[in-house]
């Protein structure tokens, strides 16, 4: 399984960030923990040290500590797109760029998270402008985006809280000052021009107990910042059998329409998937109004999360029934076919690709079409590669080997060439390999260019 081994050799650029890659590999690690409901917490601080700063960052830490006058220990966000404990960005539309430092003071007790602004003096140096008391005990994600009206910048930070849901706190800064313009709560939030009006409004999941009953209901929201504040739509409907959020992602709708696509796992210990876009004035989601029919085309064991394949921003939406041979074989042993479909409009998903969708390695082999009905796989136990096979009619006899595919970091690949391996494509760190009888006898056998054009990496890591 190289996900794991290859997590710690992508995780800082030379500015300190982290890369897209770790928050992906953590999720397909604990994909590949996760049993019945309930799965383990991989988190940032629990696998790495953190990382040295880049010369620009030990600037603004030193103007920060010359300001505060204290210890800190620096606070890295959990999710989204900035991972640094710095984030510098143009923040009031000005020239020069701002920068943002997220830490808590050392041995101090309950005073919990802080926010730094600052920004440059005329001469270039550093200076802090404002400290501001952070909402939660960890930084769950960081978003920098224009909003509201003009050329405003908006800082949106999302916290995370032990016992309650996520706290989302919205500032802006311009003439110096640095002012919070609205506070709301979460379980799930995504930036993205949702209603396709030129600014980016937010998403957001949210979950309520009634105050009589404790029934909890759950609904996604638009939020947008107007007249200096957050103004909330009236929010639609969301499933009732999801017991936590697993990752969601901003993307479109095969007609173009932007839609975010939300993983979740349900109650009965699967993953099922929703998709919220704006149509008719409002939110819409197809799979909580004609659930009965939409459910079970998007629910599927633990791990297969939505992937964009292709690239284009539409991300499709797995299902798994057993492959060739594996039908009467119990669930933990057996080996899945995947079929990847999109969501089009009026209540249907059309399917997109079928073929072997490997969770552990991150990638999804499509069956060519004269592979349809007489393609099997089996993990090889010894090396853990994908082994395809002419299926005969019985997983456990002798079938003709028509490929098998191996995912090794990059200091690994020149060992498997001399072995007879050739190179599918990379992704990062990560080299995908297959090996290719020498026999092409078998009309089955495919080229290399058939491999490599029915070859996806997926987002997992």
């Amino acid at each position: 399984m190289i996900y794991l081994s290859t997590l710690l050799l992508e995780v800082f650029t030379l500015t300190g960030k982290i890369f897209h890659g770790l928050a992906a590999g953590l999720t397909a690690a604990a994909a590949m923990v996760m049993t019945g409901c309930s799965g383990v917490n991989f988190t940032i601080d629990g696998l790495l040290a953190a990382p040295a700063l880049t010369d620009e960052q030990a600037q603004i830490r030193s103007a920060l500590t010359s300001s505060v006058g204290r210890n800190i220990t620096l606070k890295y966000p959990r999710g989204g797109a900035n991972r640094s404990a710095f984030v510098i960005a143009d923040l009031d539309g000005e020239p020069s760029e701002e920068a943002l430092v997220f830490y808590e003071y050392t041995g101090a007790e309950n005073e919990g998270i802080r926010m730094n602004l600052l920004d440059r003096n005329s001469d270039g140096s550093w200076y802090s402008v404002k400290e501001l008391a952070g909402a939660g005990n960890e930084i769950e994600q960081v978003v920098i985006s224009a909003m509201g009206e003009g050329k405003d910048i908006n800082i949106l930070v999302g916290y995370q809280n032990v016992t309650a849901e996520n706290t989302l706190e919205i500032y802006s800064y311009s003439d110096g000052s640095l002012e919070r313009i609205g506070t709301d709560t979460y379980s799930l939030l995504e930036t993205l021009d949702i209603n396709s009006d030129g600014k980016d409004e937010i998403v957001t999941i949210q979950r309520s107990a009634d105050a009589e009953t404790g029934a909890v209901s759950t609904r996604a929201y638009e939020l947008k910042i107007d007249g200096g504040g957050i103004v909330r739509d009236d929010g639609i409907d969301m499933c009732g059998n999801v017991q936590s959020y697993i990752a969601s992602y901003s993307g479109r709708l095969e007609n173009g329409l932007p839609a975010v696509y939300i993983d979740e796992l349900n109650t009965d210990g699967s993953l099922q998937t929703e998709i919220i876009y704006y149509k008719y004035s409002g939110l819409q989601n197809p799979v909580r109004l004609s659930s009965a029919k939409m459910l079970p085309a998007c629910t599927r064991p633990t791990g297969y999360t939505c992937a964009d394949l292709e690239g284009n921003g539409v991300y499709l939406v797995p299902t798994t029934v057993p492959m060739l041979g594996y039908e009467n074989v119990i669930p933990e042993e057996q080996v899945l076919r995947t079929t990847w479909s999109r969501y089009e409009d009026f209540y249907e998903f059309a399917p997109v690709f079928s073929g072997y969708d490997s969770v552990t390695d991150g990638y999804t082999m499509v069956f060519p079409q004269r592979w349809s009905n007489d393609v099997t796989v089996k993990t090889d136990t010894e090396t853990g590669e994908a082994v395809f096979y002419k299926y005969g009619g019985d997983i456990n006899a002798v079938m003709t080997e028509l490929m098998r595919i191996k995912a090794v970091t990059k200091d690994e690949t020149e060992d498997y060439r001399y072995k007879g391996y050739s190179l599918i494509t990379s992704r990062g760190q990560v080299d995908y390999l297959v090996k290719l009888p020498t026999n092409k006898r078998e009309q089955l056998i495919l080229t290399i260019d058939e491999v490599q054009n029915n070859f996806y990496p997926t987002n997992r890591y």
